[in-house]
């Protein structure tokens, strides 16, 4: 047994060099086969980077249309008086660029806008001056025929844009988007921004407008606690001028169980107290 397990040893240690040498080499070509793999997944990736640099670099420019473009497209023509009921109205994508391209104009830029939409896509005058000699006219004929006048008078008296304002009063965000709108209208008029006597008359416009919209029977009174929704808070804070709101601590003594704070709200401005 001792000379057996003798002679296997003295076998076992004549091979660990060949072992030994197997196993070198094994790891030596291990190694050169990761390097170039990790060379050639870098090749890859600098390539896939450039081809990335290159498409970036030059992007497909959209064509950003102009002002008059834009108005071109949304303010539609006034219908004429025998098929102003027959009309269908604007697509709802109208209104929805109106507001998206309004909204993306520098202050300058929205002055221009409002000036050129009011000047261009107002009242017709001419109509109106045809129609009131026409009116003058038919004063000695029958009462049927003068009313037919002056109703085709009233009705040459519409704006372009009021259809335009009116429809964007339906969809969403409209109504916030038309206050928002003659804010902006009234400071062109308070900063003299703009002295034509269009702005005003777009003023007069939007002001019909929200009246009808905001009349008492449309609009809903709402008691704010501190459990109201936060933004509503925030803003109640900010509306306040006549006793302004210092901190959080304050407007939560005013809207606590001891207080009574209410605000009107509309259902088209939802979370926006008036």
């Amino acid at each position: 047994m001792f000379v057996l397990a003798c002679t296997f040893l003295n076998t076992q240690l004549r091979m660990l060099p060949a072992m030994i040498s197997n196993s070198i080499i094994l790891a030596v070509r291990g190694s050169v086969r990761c390097w170039r793999d990790r060379s050639l997944l870098k090749v890859s990736l600098e390539a896939s980077s450039v081809r990335c640099w290159r498409r970036h670099s030059h992007p497909t420019r959209r064509r950003v249309p102009d002002m008059e473009e834009i108005l071109a497209r949304v303010v539609v023509p006034l219908p004429s008086y025998e098929t102003r009921e027959k009309c269908p109205p604007p697509p709802e994508s109208v209104s929805f660029e109106l507001m998206h391209y309004y909204r993306g104009l520098e202050k300058e830029d929205k002055v221009d806008f409002l000036t050129k939409l009011s000047q261009e896509y107002g009242v017709d005058h001419k109509a109106v001056s045809e129609l009131s000699a026409k009116l003058l006219d038919t004063q000695l004929r029958d009462l049927a025929t003068i009313l037919q006048v002056e109703d085709r008078l009233r009705y040459s008296l519409t704006p372009r844009y009021k259809q335009l304002l009116s429809h964007t009063s339906r969809i969403e965000g409209g109504v916030k988007f038309l206050v928002d709108l003659r804010a902006d209208v009234l400071e062109m008029i308070s900063s003299k921004a703009s002295e034509s006597p269009h702005i005003r008359e777009l003023n007069g416009t939007l002001k019909g407008l929200l009246s009808e919209w905001f009349s008492v029977g449309l609009l809903r009174l709402e008691r704010i606690t501190w459990q109201s929704p936060c933004e509503i808070l925030q803003k109640i804070s900010q509306y306040e001028a006549v006793h302004p709101v210092r901190n959080w601590t304050d407007l939560k003594r005013r809207v606590g169980p001891c207080r009574r704070c209410y605000a009107f709200t509309h259902a088209a401005m939802p979370g926006e107290p008036l």
